[in-house]
């Protein structure tokens, strides 16, 4: 007996945790656009960032320090 195949799920960020994260930095969000795979955060300052989760966080943290 086969087992059935299972499609990996792929973790998509989530609007929410993009924001929070960009609290807890310090920034301002200007706008967002949620995608299927990927948020966008443009900033008051006119830098966005643009990807999946752990990506943005990363770059929200080498731009606080």
């Amino acid at each position: 007996m086969s087992e059935p195949s299972h499609k990996r799920a792929r973790r998509r960020p989530t609007l929410s945790a993009a924001l929070k994260a960009a609290k807890a930095a310090g920034k301002q969000v200007k706008s967002a656009v949620v995608e299927s795979d990927r948020v966008v955060l443009t900033f008051a300052d006119d830098t966005s960032v643009e990807s999946g989760t752990s990506e943005w966080d990363e770059a929200l943290r080498r731009d606080k320090h």
